[in-house]
């Protein structure tokens, strides 16, 4: 019979004989882990007799097995470390030690061991940014149930992309989505990743992680859309400079914060990195939001807001969005800054009302009870 122990002892050893066992930050946990990064119920182990596995129930955060993040499920043996944010717990077995490499002169029999991929994709966007996803031959990413990596957003294609390894190299390929995959801001049909690459379906980002390859110097194999073959040929056959990218209209965006001086901000250009945009203007609480967090494009749908991690979120009229088709007169919300959103007239209107201060008030209203109070007084004389 095993049992599971945390590696510094900072609670009794626990028998594995419940059938389900269940590890978190919750007070009804079986196994309580009070840490920052552990969900409250961030998984289980369900026990059958000598088998035990180990489910991933966090929707938000890894769980390591011997330093492997484990995507869904993994059968567990004695001696596995199971690692919940920095606390490791050890599966043990009383009645045996811990397994010694076998020498090589006790037996010459060939051993097979399942493969381990040294390829891993880290989620850089909500909401599974900061999970890690490590990668066997023929995986495939969507926000179908059945794909390999899940991803619960309407942007992404039911089955967008898939993932294989050749000859130790792996490749993405885009699997006929609508909104298209991106290596590197780059749209690819198919092409070969290489360690610290970002992969982009539509704007769901990822991190590559894997090995570095002494071949990174050499052009890597990107097979291209016909449509973006084409512009990448008229490109390099023109000598005049590449055109802004020009949007089919302007819009105008109204700072109407409180503590703003009512700035106003003309938007002509079809890609815009909001939170880039506004700079310095932004208030003091933004400090989080870089500028590759907030965009405002314009799409075949009209003038499209999305973030893509902000930490102090994105509010539309109020309501928290992570992607909206903005109309004219709705107000966004990036952090502290409140901003009003208009896309009729050619040129801006006049939303910001400047309020008078309050010690301005209270001298108005003074002065007019002292004028009442001496009118009263001059009545009386007469």
């Amino acid at each position: 019979m095993l049992k599971i122990q945390f590696k510094d002892r900072r609670k009794p050893a626990m028998w594995l004989v419940d059938s389900s066992i269940k590890l978190g930050k919750d007070s009804k946990c079986d196994i309580v882990i009070n840490e920052a990064h552990v969900d409250a119920i961030h998984c289980e182990l369900i026990v059958e007799q000598s088998d035990i596995t180990l489910n991933n129930l966090s929707p938000n955060r890894s769980v390591f097995v011997n330093e492997i993040p484990v995507i869904k499920s993994q059968k567990l043996v004695a001696w596995d470390v199971i690692k919940l944010g920095t606390a490791e717990l050890e599966i043990v077995d009383p009645l045996k030690e811990r397994s010694q490499p076998p020498q090589s002169t006790q037996s010459n029999k060939t051993v097979i061991r399942p493969s381990i991929s040294e390829w891993m994709l880290k989620a850089n966007t909500a909401p599974l940014v900061g999970q890690f996803f490590q990668i066997n031959n023929a995986f495939t990413i969507g926000r179908d149930e059945k794909a390999d990596i899940l991803v619960p957003l309407s942007f992404i294609s039911r089955i967008h992309a898939k993932l294989v390894i050749k000859k130790e190299k792996l490749y993405v390929e885009d699997a006929g989505s609508s909104n298209g995959t991106f290596v590197n801001d780059e749209k690819v049909k198919s092409c070969e990743l290489r360690n610290n690459d970002e992969l982009r379906l539509d704007e769901f980002s990822f991190l590559v992680v894997g090995p570095d390859i002494a071949e990174k110097s050499k052009p890597r194999t990107i097979v291209r859309e016909k449509k973006e073959v084409l512009e990448r040929a008229k490109k390099t056959t023109t000598k005049t400079l590449d055109k802004p990218d020009v949007a089919s209209s302007k819009v105008f965006l109204h700072d109407i914060d409180k503590h703003s001086t009512g700035k106003i901000y003309e938007i002509n250009r079809n890609k815009n990195h909001l939170s880039k945009m506004l700079g310095h203007h932004l208030s003091t609480s933004e400090k989080s939001v870089s500028a590759r967090h907030v965009y405002l494009n314009e799409s075949d749908l009209g003038w499209e807001v999305f973030n893509n991690g902000a930490s102090d979120g994105l509010l539309i009229n109020g309501k928290m969005q992570i992607r909206a088709v903005l109309q004219d007169g709705d107000e966004i919300t990036v952090g502290g800054t409140r901003l009003k959103f208009q896309s009729v007239g050619d040129l801006p209107l006049s939303y910001f009302k400047p309020g008078r201060s309050k010690s301005a008030s209270s001298k108005i209203i003074w002065i007019i009870v002292l004028v009442g109070i001496f009118a009263a007084i001059a009545f009386t004389q007469n």
